[in-house]
């Protein structure tokens, strides 16, 4: 390759000097470039483009990708002429880790071996050059190793020695994470796992609390090997009990709520282990623990065997619906009402509980998601009455149902964003194309519903397979998917009211105005085609009749912790409810049901 221009001296010298492994670490210390016209600008987005790459269990994964106006999921792909300037890269660079980079990203497009001998050639150096400041990358680099290892069958020794080196030298805090790299793409023999399985017990540390949490992913993780050993799990369950003592010894009051689920824990893990009398020793101490402790809030929870009884009834039931085909599985969720909470009979049943308890000879005060102090009248704790009673018989009927549905069928292959892309846009009437207006013009005239719907729904599968199916994200981030389709949700709805020939304007101090989403739900036309179980459900899902996400979102009210998986399922749930009519001909207003 030619030497590059002068006007990106700066960048190409920042990458050839990249001393980091860690990605963000490296986007902070590439330099920007200017522009520059021709073949030179083509090479510099080809080296960014080598640059957006995160290794996921071995695999170079892209973290470019868009979605269209068809709503399908369009990748950066690496053409030809970025595979030709690699090429020259790899034999240019002296810096290891694009050395190992290049020739990885090389091997996965072309399938030639030279190339996964080089990336793991380099990958090792890269290994024994790395910092200490910088050991979280080890087990990240030893998953590219070993996955490259497997499947291009080269360098199996190398690759061995070095996963073998790692675990036994590394300290202990990271050998769980080495341990799960080995177990994701194994290429060890049975003798070399067990004596990793020998030496696991002796990692866990009692000195602090502190080594609590170290020494329960280093437990089960160790479950994880065992298991695939066949080998007994009574010891690493014995160790996860002892391990509940840290916690005991910081929280000694009867009191405290944190020894009282601390007890309980412990007594799972030892009638697990084996240890009968002293599980049932700890389930007394558990009992009387019952009567002393002080909550902050409550919290109820089903006990074992109504736990056993849920369990069986859900795994019954979801693996009926889990044999349907991925079309009928959505189906099913879209109009089954049976799943759904009558809020008739959920309004009865609060009013009975308000009547039959003493909290109307209580003042009741609340705080709001933003720590605002209300109080109750009579009134409101009715209301507050009839949505606790909504969630708790809304997660017996359903969610409990959809969720592990939802789980099951993504990690089975049964549900995943194109599967749901094609049932909507063939099923639903998100796929209708219409005139929006005035204002239309031809991009719009080409969108439908499902365009607009599609970004978020991608990125609430894609959160969940890398967190769930790669184990990648330590931590799942909703906010994108769960921001979009709440607010999306209220403009698909006054526009299936539109389409169904109903009215969204209304007059408010002598002007014409949209009208907001409680109007839209209690809008004629939503009666018309929505029962009242729908209504009520996407009242509790989106108003102040229930967990208000549609206000919450739109004024930022949110916390992170509160985008959890539980809500955007519910969200997506209310998506697939208001998509389950569909219209006969395109042309018409008039909707038919599935």
């Amino acid at each position: 390759m030619t030497e590059f221009p002068i006007e990106l001296k700066t960048f190409y010298d920042s990458i050839e000097n990249l001393s980091s492994l860690s990605t963000w670490r490296i986007m902070r210390e590439i330099k920007p470039s200017q522009r520059i016209e021709g073949d030179w600008e083509d090479k510099l987005i080809t080296e960014r483009k080598a640059l957006n790459y995160n290794i996921n269990k071995g695999l170079l994964v892209t973290n470019s990708q868009v979605i269209d106006s068809k709503g399908e999921v369009a990748n950066i792909n690496l053409e030809d002429k970025d595979l030709d300037y690699l090429k020259i890269r790899l034999a240019e660079t002296k810096n290891i880790w694009l050395k190992a980079r290049y020739a990885h990203l090389l091997w996965q497009e072309t399938k030639h071996n030279k190339y996964a001998e080089t990336a793991i050639d380099n990958y090792i150096i890269n290994i024994n050059n790395i910092k200490g400041e910088e050991a979280d990358q080890l087990p990240i680099i030893l998953s590219a190793i070993l996955y490259i290892s497997k499947k291009s069958k080269k360098r199996i020794d190398n690759a061995k020695e070095t996963a073998l080196t790692l675990i036994n030298d590394l300290p202990i805090w990271i050998k769980s994470n080495i341990l799960n790299a080995i177990l994701d793409n194994n290429i060890l023999s049975k003798d070399d796992l067990n004596q990793i399985a020998a030496d696991l017990p002796s990692w866990t540390e009692n000195k602090n609390v502190t080594s609590y949490f170290f020494n329960k992913n280093k437990l089960e993780t160790g479950i994880r090997l065992y298991n695939s050993l066949e080998l007994p799990l009574n010891n690493l369950y014995a160790l996860l009990a002892k391990n509940e003592d840290l916690i005991l010894e910081e929280h000694p009051e009867d009191t405290d709520f944190v020894k009282f689920t601390t007890i309980g824990t412990k007594a799972k893990y030892l009638r697990l282990a084996g240890k009968t009398d002293e599980a049932e020793e700890n389930l007394k101490e558990y009992n009387r623990l019952k009567q002393t402790v002080k909550l902050g809030h409550f919290r109820w929870q089903l006990g074992d065997k109504e736990t056993e009884m849920l369990n069986e009834y859900l795994n019954m039931k979801s693996e009926v619906i889990l044999n349907m085909p991925s079309e009928g599985i959505l189906a099913f969720f879209s109009v089954n009402e049976d799943i759904l909470v009558d809020p008739t009979e959920n309004k009865e049943n609060a009013k009975k509980s308000i009547k039959e308890s003493v909290a109307h000879l209580f003042n009741t005060s609340v705080f709001d998601i933003n720590s605002n102090f209300k109080n109750l009248k009579d009134s409101d704790k009715i209301d507050k009455e009839i949505i606790q009673n909504y969630a708790i018989s809304h997660g017996v009927k359903c969610s409990s149902l959809f969720l592990k549905v939802l789980v099951d069928g993504i990690l089975t292959g049964k549900l995943n964003y194109y599967k749901i892309f094609e049932y909507l846009e063939t099923y639903t009437w998100y796929g209708t194309k219409f005139k929006r207006g005035m204002t239309d013009n031809e991009i719009d005239q080409n969108s439908t519903w499902l365009t607009m719907l599609a970004p978020g729904i991608h990125n609430l599968f894609a959160q969940f397979e890398l967190s769930v199916l790669m184990n990648t994200n330590k931590i799942n981030n909703f906010i994108l998917a769960m921001d979009s389709l709440t607010i999306k949700f209220e403009g698909a709805l006054r526009d299936f009211i539109l389409l169904s020939g109903g009215n969204t304007s209304t007059s408010k101090r002598g002007e014409i105005q949209e009208q907001l989403l409680e109007e839209l739900l209690d809008n004629p036309t939503t009666k018309k085609y929505f029962t009242q179980k729908d209504i009520e459900l996407f009242k509790y899902t989106f108003t102040s009749k229930g967990k208000n996400l549609r206000n919450n979102i739109a004024h930022s009210f949110l916390q992170f912790s509160d985008y959890k998986f539980e809500s955007i399922s519910l969200v997506f749930f209310c998506i697939l409810r208001l998509g389950k009519y569909t219209f006969e001909e395109k042309a018409l207003n008039q909707p038919e049901g599935l």
